[in-house]
């Protein structure tokens, strides 16, 4: 003889816990959004910077910042030389064209990390008004067996 299973409802605490938890995991992938976003910005303002020095020239006199407030004159050697981090610690000297397509990569790969970012918010989201629904079910049903 099959016994009939039963699904046990989860009380309104154990949903409550449940919805903190995707709360905190949504806030927790928006902080990791707003790093990506800060580091796409910091490639922007390179390839800005790249362009930039490769209009002004060799030769040209820049002033270069150096920390509090305080910047260093300099002289462009070679605009046409770019040093670039590939990872791991590890930097290349490509061409100007070079180190814009690598920067380019960096930032393409940054977007589509925080399209994935965004699509588990998302989930995390839809996860969170199923549970806020339940829980109201739950407490208008509970609501009425105690009258």
């Amino acid at each position: 003889m099959a016994k009939k299973e039963t699904k046990k409802q989860p009380t309104t605490e154990e949903l409550s816990r449940e919805l903190r938890g995707y709360i905190a995991q949504i806030e927790a992938l928006r902080a990791e959004i707003a790093v990506i976003d800060e580091n796409i910005a910091t490639y922007r303002t390179a390839i800005k910077t790249i362009n930039n020095l490769r209009d002004l020239g060799k030769g040209k006199n820049i002033l270069i910042p150096i920390g509090a407030g305080a910047q260093i004159e300099a002289k462009i050697e070679n605009p046409d030389r770019i040093v670039v981090s590939i990872g791991s610690g590890i930097s290349a000297e490509l061409t100007t064209e070079e180190a814009l397509t690598q920067i380019a990569k960096e930032i393409a790969s940054l977007q589509a990390l925080r399209r994935t970012l965004e699509e588990a918010i998302a989930e995390a989201y839809t996860k969170t008004e199923e549970l806020l629904q339940k829980t109201r079910e739950i407490g208008q049903e509970e609501g009425k067996s105690s009258k």
